[in-house]
């Protein structure tokens, strides 16, 4: 994927270069600010289940992803204004009696701008984090989605991604 490619920005019509680069400590500010944006959503959809008080990657759990072995951390960038991000790590499974071990890329988060959905962004980062993956010999690229995230859940399909397995739930509290 080249570095700089043209995307069309919904809401005023206007072509303009999106560029996809790796997250640096300098940019902890925007990525909180995103990574808050994710964390409302989930908590709105679950508040079962995601803190109140949870708002994003603190300064230290961010500079700690940027310092993993095999940091999948991306940035879209827009006329010099973060606009999403894609975070994750690549690492090898244990084997197990029933398993083999794999070289996996796992996204833990992408998030897009709310005026900036549906724009491409997302696709972009997430080819660049497969790019990534490839490069570095992962054989797989995963991902987790809540069920309450329609929207993903299509893009993910798009990209020919599929279901691997199901996780269920089910409440035991108040009975």
């Amino acid at each position: 994927m080249k570095e700089c490619e043209p995307i069309k920005h919904k809401t005023d019509g206007a072509c303009a270069p999106l560029t996809i680069r790796r997250a640096r400590r300098e940019d902890y500010q925007a990525v909180y600010t995103l990574e808050k944006l994710e964390f409302d959503m989930h908590r709105q959809a679950r508040p079962d289940y995601f803190k109140a008080q949870a708002e994003g990657y603190s300064q230290e759990e961010f500079e700690q992803l940027l310092a993993q072995p095999c940091p999948i951390a991306w940035l879209a960038v827009c006329e010099e204004k973060i606009i999403g991000l894609c975070f994750g790590r690549i690492a090898a499974s244990a084997e197990n009696s029933f398993c083999r071990s794999r070289k996996v890329a796992f996204i833990e988060d992408l998030v897009t701008l709310p005026e900036w959905r549906g724009q491409g962004v997302a696709t972009a980062l997430l080819k660049r984090a497969r790019g990534q993956a490839l490069a570095e010999g992962a054989q797989a690229l995963e991902l987790c989605v809540w069920s309450f995230n329609q929207s993903a859940m299509r893009l993910y399909e798009r990209l020919g991604m599929r279901v691997q397995y199901y996780r269920m739930e089910e409440s035991l509290e108040n009975g």
